[in-house]
């Protein structure tokens, strides 16, 4: 009988409700098991996105094909996310090549669900049609989610770009005053993003849009943008049928080399999640 005053001390007492609350899953446990669930739910990192391909065939007076390649992937969490943009495209016409483009564009977004985020982008591109060896840029912007709702998203980002363009050798006659002797060309622009996405009839059909646009900073009418713009049409969870018109423009071109490219072409789209 000794003992028991050893439980009736209010320091030894606390003690033990310490230890059995410490070793009861029910009172608290459960609590902390719960906490770590809701942390490692936040920080899995997924994949989703979707890849289509389409295309055009031209018949007549002069043959022609044309053949594309979208690929927009989505890497990350709540807290990050990694966006790469692959887009190929191929064009013949009898005994020749008109087309042999090539671009991947990654964007890095920290804290993309907030109002307002950073974001980092990479980019490199070549293009036959239009005599560029490759071009690559480095740009930092910080975005807005203007809209953000389940049928719409809307984005806009604003910041800088440093660009270096390099030239085929056959690009010029002579370089002009924006090129140097070794056909490149090293550009300090503004940077504008505007990425959205909206859906109708129960996402039956699909709308999405990403547009960029670059000025030159030390010479404003020196610009040029970018419209990549899908209208999809769900056939099932995973495939739809897609319509893809990629338009662009630069106001500095090579030698007969036009300043508007546009391409339209139908095929199909495969999403997943």
């Amino acid at each position: 009988m000794r003992h028991l005053p050893l439980f009736t001390e209010p320091g030894c007492f606390v003690a033990v409700f310490i230890l059995l609350f410490q070793t009861k899953p029910g009172l608290g446990q459960k609590h902390d098991i719960d906490s770590l669930y809701q942390k490692q739910t936040f920080d899995t990192t997924k994949i989703t996105g979707n890849v289509s391909v389409s295309g055009l065939i031209q018949s007549g007076n002069e043959n022609r094909t044309v053949a594309s390649l979208l690929s927009e992937l989505t890497i990350g969490n709540k807290e990050y996310e990694v966006l790469p943009l692959t887009s190929i495209a191929y064009s013949t016409k009898p005994h020749a090549t008109v087309e042999n483009e090539y671009l991947e564009n990654v964007i890095i977004r920290y804290h993309q669900k907030k109002t307002f985020y950073p974001a980092m982008g990479l980019s490199f591109e070549k293009s036959l049609l239009r005599k560029i060896d490759y071009r690559t840029s480095f740009s930092l912007t910080g975005v807005c989610n203007i809209v953000n709702k389940n049928n719409q998203t809307l984005k806009l980002g604003l910041g800088l770009n440093y660009e270096i363009t390099h030239y085929t050798s056959n690009a010029f006659l002579l370089p002009s005053n924006e090129v140097d002797d070794n056909f490149n060309r090293h550009l300090k622009q503004a940077y504008a993003r505007l990425k959205g996405r909206n859906t109708f009839f129960k996402s039956i059909i699909i709308l999405s849009y990403d547009f960029f646009y670059q000025p030159n900073l030390e010479n404003f009418p020196d610009y040029r943008w970018t419209l990549i713009g899908n209208l999809d049409i769900r056939m099932n969870k995973l495939l739809s049928f897609r319509v893809s018109a990629v338009d662009s423009y630069e106001a500095i071109v090579a030698q007969s080399v036009h300043k508007n490219n546009f391409r339209l072409t139908y095929g199909l789209n495969i999403s997943f999640k």
